[in-house]
């Protein structure tokens, strides 16, 4: 429960006491999303306060396979291989719920003096959150977190080089809320549930998605950086109560043939609590803040794409009549669209960003989104003409998100605003680290069109997604 976290209402060995923690797990996402920390002693976890303890720049200078990067280089890394810090955010400290000696804390990457580092995503995502600040606005937002469940072990999915595994579900069908399926997740959905509640993360509704053995979980909306906490440690409970029931998990975005897996962003825009988006003297009830804001994300919704899908798997998601968009566009209550506008009212106003995939890293995501709606505002854009029909298997002549990770990096490249909002130094560190991902993939002898993804895209995303 929320009551559960520490707030630095009390002393922090009072609060460790209370709670009975022996040991401390700290965590922070590398550039891909996936999970990183450690296990520290009580001791050593006091001590080291407050910046943390050390460990090897690497970790944010390396790719999914801890392949350091030694091709390319970010300034916040030493000439030879050294030491950063991870510090640990205080608000974000809570009981484990499950392992009751064990703390679990949400971590920054920064130098060893404490200094923040830029490139760490969660930092970067609240750069962008400060700029909103000064602009005296807040967000408000959500995820739809979409991933398989199967029947078999990860040891049993690796021994069977993850095919033919079996989805948890009672129809062999592409179905999408049938209660028959979702009971059969129900003794593993309600574990993960009550792992949620006790980390004080409030959900609003799950249920069975398209995919076969795929769920949808929906949590309550709450400012940027909080939810995006939020969604490390879903995933990561995913996964735990996954292993400890003998099941598998995935958020890889396309791990068997027919739906996949996205992870779509609600957002809003607020001034002093009150929602912005709806203007009911407005046409369409839309407000001009609205209107620029969306402007900046369908302009840039190309050059997002990268941080949005960050894997090769990513793109075989990116199919016509599959679900997910395929074009620049936006629409209003329109799901074929890459942004979905609804606007039915002043509290429930927001934008669905549709672009995102499973495997997305949510701080990322998040900033190259409020990245995109910022240079709406600086512009005083307006938005191109709205879409209204279904944007699947429409003519050239409307543009195109990027289709393979390769052609994101150039996209992303290309656009002077998003370098601009997100830190040139770190966006292009991030394109050559796209660029090594896609190097890495051809060097290993895959095939980039083949219709089903190949054993490295599972040994490389399937258990880390």
């Amino acid at each position: 429960m929320t009551d559960k976290m520490f707030k630095g209402e009390v002393n922090l060995d009072q609060w460790l006491d209370r709670h009975h923690v022996k040991r401390v797990r700290t965590m922070a996402t590398d550039l891909d999303g996936f999970a990183l920390g450690k296990y520290c002693a009580r001791e050593k976890f006091t001590k080291g306060l407050p910046i943390g303890h050390n460990l090897a720049d690497v970790a944010l200078g390396s790719d999914s396979e801890s392949t350091p990067h030694l091709g390319f280089w970010h300034s916040f890394r030493r000439s030879v291989l050294g030491d950063i810090a991870l510090t640990p955010d205080l608000s974000t400290l809570v009981p484990d719920g499950q392992d009751p000696d064990l703390g679990q804390v949400i971590c920054d990457f920064t130098f060893l003096d404490g200094r923040p580092i830029s490139l760490c995503p969660r930092t970067k995502l609240k750069q962008q959150v400060q700029k909103l600040d000064d602009l005296g606005l807040s967000v408000k937002c959500t995820f739809e977190l979409e991933f398989f469940l199967y029947d078999n072990s990860f040891d049993d999915a690796e021994r069977k080089q993850y095919q033919n595994l079996s989805p948890v579900g009672a129809s062999p069908l592409q179905t999408i809320y049938l209660l028959k399926d979702s009971f059969r997740a129900v003794t593993f959905m309600n574990h993960v549930l009550s792992r949620l509640e006790a980390y004080g993360i409030p959900w609003e509704a799950w249920n069975d998605e398209n995919g076969m053995g795929q769920i949808e979980l929906n949590l309550v909306p709450v400012e940027p950086v909080v939810m995006a906490d939020r969604v490390v440690r879903a995933k990561q409970i995913i996964f735990e109560t996954a292993v400890e029931q003998g099941l598998s998990t995935t958020f890889m975005a396309h791990p068997q043939p027919g739906f996949s897996n996205g992870m779509h962003i609600h957002h809003s825009l607020l001034r002093a609590g009150d929602p912005q988006f709806y203007d009911d003297g407005a046409p369409k009830n839309r407000s001009q803040l609205l209107r620029h804001w969306l402007a900046g994300l369908v302009t840039t919704m190309p050059a997002t794409v990268s941080y949005l899908c960050p894997s090769v798997n990513s793109y075989r998601r990116l199919r016509e009549f599959a679900a997910p968009p395929v074009t620049a566009t936006w629409g209003e209550e329109n799901k074929s669209t890459g942004i979905r506008l609804i606007c039915d009212g002043p509290k429930t106003a927001r934008i669905e960003h549709r672009v995102g995939a499973g495997d997305l890293n949510p701080y990322h995501a998040l900033a190259a989104i409020l990245a995109g709606g910022l240079t709406g505002l600086a512009a005083k854009q307006e938005p191109p003409p709205e879409f209204t029909d279904l944007a699947w298997g429409i003519p050239a002549s409307v543009e195109r998100l990027p289709s393979d990770i390769m052609t994101a990096a150039k996209t992303l490249e290309a656009c002077d605003a998003l370098k601009q909002e997100l830190v040139a130094e770190d966006v292009e560190y991030w394109i050559k680290s796209r660029r090594h991902e896609w190097m890495t993939f051809h060097r290993a002898g895959n095939d980039p069109d083949s219709p089903v993804p190949g054993l490295w895209e599972f040994q490389r995303y399937f258990a880390a997604s």
